[in-house]
């Protein structure tokens, strides 16, 4: 589980290292512009701005780590929402959906129990694995390791969802699992 996992780390790394070496390097005469965007607009009125011309997913961004899930199903309506719109077949937005259970799952839970906390990394593992057998990176389909960053970083949007993220993970320090095997899909 932590080798499948570490992996799709290690890969979003590197292709955020290889993103920020490109960022800006160019050299050109021509300034950065960014579409819907107008100078001296504020953080918030961009990201509005983006939102409402489709080039960023609209995210709630309340207080809560819990986040708005209206429907129950253990994941909140932005992210299925993002998933339901960002991933091409029914079995792919099963995948997708599977792991943002388990990162809405991991923000919420307690981290000082330690039972908790494994069974939501097996999970995790087992939600990952679904995402490599149902993402291939061919005819069209993304990267299993781009979907994996893709949810995590939809799913932690705002600075408590991701100290909560990171809190979940500071608690498996120490830990070990094993790679699920077979079906892990739900």
């Amino acid at each position: 589980m932590q080798t499948r996992w570490m992996a799709a780390v290690l890969a979003m790394a590197m292709v955020m290292a290889m993103a920020l070496a490109g960022c800006g390097g160019g050299g050109g005469s021509e300034p950065d512009v960014v579409p819907n965007v107008t100078p001296g607009q504020t953080p918030q009125e961009r990201i509005a701005a983006l939102e409402a011309a489709g080039s960023l997913p609209r995210l709630e961004r309340s207080g809560t780590v819990a986040g708005i899930d209206a429907n129950s199903n253990l994941v909140r309506d932005d992210v299925e929402t993002f998933v339901s719109v960002n991933y091409s077949t029914d079995a792919q937005r099963a995948a997708a959906t599977q792991f943002a259970a388990v990162m809405q799952a991991a923000m919420v839970a307690d981290k000082a129990d330690a039972a908790a906390t494994k069974a939501i990394s097996i999970k995790g593992a087992r939600a990952v694995n679904c995402i490599y057998s149902k993402f291939s990176g061919a005819a069209g389909s993304k990267q299993p390791a781009l979907v994996v960053e893709e949810v995590r970083s939809i799913s932690t949007n705002t600075k408590a969802r991701l100290l909560a993220y990171l809190a979940y993970s500071k608690a498996l320090d120490g830990t070990a699992g094993t790679l699920p095997e077979g079906d892990t899909c739900e």
